[in-house]
C-alpha cells in the first residue's frame, strides 16, 4: 500500500496537514483526503504536486488578487 503525507505550502514554509494519506478524491470542487486511521479532511486548495518517491503531496494557498 502506498501512503503519503499531505502538506500545505505557504510561501517558503510547509506545514503538515495529515499523515499516512492513502485515499484522495474530488468532491464538488474540494479534495477529500483520508488516512489509514479513518480520519478525513476536506481541502479547498489547489494540489501543487504528488511525489510518490518522497511519499508526499503538497497543497498550496491561492494567490491573493487585489
Amino acid at each position: 500500500m502506498c501512503e503519503v503525507n499531505a502538506y500545505l505550502s505557504k510561501g517558503n514554509e510547509e506545514t503538515l496537514v495529515m499523515e499516512k494519506v492513502y485515499k484522495l478524491e474530488t468532491t464538488e470542487g474540494q479534495i477529500r483526503i483520508e488516512n489509514l486511521f479513518g480520519e478525513q479532511k476536506f481541502i479547498d486548495l489547489p494540489l501543487k504536486e504528488i511525489d510518490f518517491d518522497q511519499n508526499r503531496m503538497v497543497f498550496t494557498e491561492r494567490e491573493k488578487t487585489s
